[in-house]
């Protein structure tokens, strides 16, 4: 199913580069951005990956008007945890060059700061590993580059073509600066409708795995840690929502949690993806059975 996400969005990417209209529509982001020079060959293009995360964000918008919550969930974490890390690697490169007074004040208007908090918005991104790697070479620290990196490379949504944004320490300050607040109006569009979950565990790179995420959050079930084991399922979902594996396990987590809402939110939003799925349709009578006894008991 990991394989069902990368496609649509490689294939999210491919309609906002070829088709005119979407490109019209991202017009306002451009606004007062210097064109983009020709990179060295074989550099990932920022053009490209602002169109990029602002498409992820507009099927974030498309989900939750059809009341997909959680769904569009994935898609506002994944697109924000990405646009984040290319803005908060600007920032650091201008923070190097002698801009602001120092780092924390020139991100104070940053809704997001910090490889690790970034990360944590949403786990299955690539780009906050990488872009600590770079980060990391950039600063000369070609040992310490070496974890966020290979980190980063096989996580499945690492794009097949590598990324290299090296060019990033020979750019313009002026252009960094539009790109970074092009970045910014991505980011706080998606705040503005989305707020991530509250921190749980600490950064653990696997954490874009939804199989150990799920076997984690039933090891917690099985030791009676059930907001533990919620806070994984969530992850999960945040991983690989076009897995049913991932719903069933939110709605069974929600259930021992006690999180009607969410529980009830996996049942219908999986079966909405999923109709007909026979363990999902197992766990909506477990729900109600469950729900049922909460109301005897009151």
């Amino acid at each position: 199913m990991v394989r069902r996400i990368t496609a649509f969005l490689t294939a999210v990417l491919m309609a906002a580069l070829l088709t005119a209209c979407e490109l019209e529509a991202l017009a306002p982001f451009f606004e007062g951005q210097e064109e983009q020079a020709a990179l060295p060959a074989g550099s990932t293009s920022y053009e490209d990956f602002l169109i990029y995360v602002q498409e992820i964000k507009n099927e974030g918008d498309r989900t939750a008007d059809l009341g997909l919550t959680v769904l569009s969930g994935y898609y506002y974490s994944f697109s924000a945890a990405s646009a984040g890390a290319l803005r908060y690697a600007i920032e650091y490169i201008l923070w190097l060059r002698g801009e602001g007074a120092s780092l924390a004040a020139l991100t104070a208007e940053s809704p997001c700061v910090g490889w690790e908090n970034l990360a944590a918005v949403n786990f299955s991104s690539p780009y906050p590993s990488y872009f600590e790697g770079l980060l990391l070479e950039l600063q000369g620290d070609r040992e310490g580059c070496i974890e966020p990196y290979a980190a980063a490379s096989v996580m499945y949504m690492f794009p097949e073509e590598g990324l290299d944004f090296y060019y990033l320490r020979d750019m313009e300050t002026s252009t960094l600066y539009a790109v970074r607040s092009t970045l910014l109006e991505v980011e706080k569009a998606i705040y503005s409708v989305y707020t991530p979950d509250p921190a749980g565990q600490l950064w653990d790179r696997s954490f874009f795995d939804p199989e150990l995420l799920v076997s984690l959050s039933a090891r917690a079930v099985k030791e009676e840690k059930y907001e533990e084991a919620l806070w994984y399922a969530r992850q999960a979902l945040k991983a690989d929502p076009y897995d049913p594996v991932c719903w069933r396990n939110g709605a069974v987590c929600g259930i021992y949690a006690m999180d009607w809402e969410f529980s009830g939110r996996c049942i219908d939003e999986g079966l909405t993806i999923f109709p007909g799925d026979g363990d999902l349709l197992k766990v909506k009578e477990a729900f109600f059975k469950a729900s049922d006894r909460m109301e005897v008991q009151r």
